[in-house]
């Protein structure tokens, strides 16, 4: 098994992780033309607060898995009385590197995160051959039934 750290993301570590974002958005199939998405996005992981990015690297220092969160703030409710809530927005790992505890590192530095700024509850939209990590760090179906408008 190769040497594997986890680190907080740097802004030159950027280039990498959409390399890995972008390989894990066409294994989804959910190719776009249009590259705006990924131009918005650095702008945001460079400038908020309420966003972080965590990646695993190999013994060359070369980010292998990133794992990025959001935190949203909500009405407060009995559920979550500060209104603050996580969100998983990507977790990706370089092909070779699969099944190593890349993703593990990667998630695990960044639930910590959330849990250091008070968000206990943090949601995911999971892959199949995510499910396994996300239940063994956790994560399980919440009593009400996620839904989705699509215009």
């Amino acid at each position: 098994m190769p040497s594997l750290t986890v680190r907080a993301a740097t802004s030159a570590d950027l280039p990498q992780v959409f390399v890995l974002v972008r390989r894990m958005f066409d294994d989804l199939g959910a190719t776009e033309a249009s590259t705006q998405w990924e131009t918005d996005a650095r702008e945001r992981l460079a400038s908020d607060h309420d966003v972080a990015t965590f990646v695993a690297t190999d013994a060359d220092d070369r980010p292998v898995a990133a794992a990025v969160g959001v935190i949203d703030q909500r009405l407060p409710s009995p559920r979550r009385p500060n209104g603050r809530i996580g969100y998983v927005e990507w977790l990706a790992t370089d092909p070779g590197h699969r099944r190593q505890g890349a993703a593990r590192l990667a998630l695990s530095a960044l639930l910590g995160w959330f849990d250091d700024r008070d968000v206990p509850t943090v949601d995911v939209h999971s892959s199949e051959a995510a499910l396994p990590l996300y239940e063994q760090l956790g994560f399980g179906t919440p009593p009400a039934v996620p839904m989705r408008r699509l215009t």
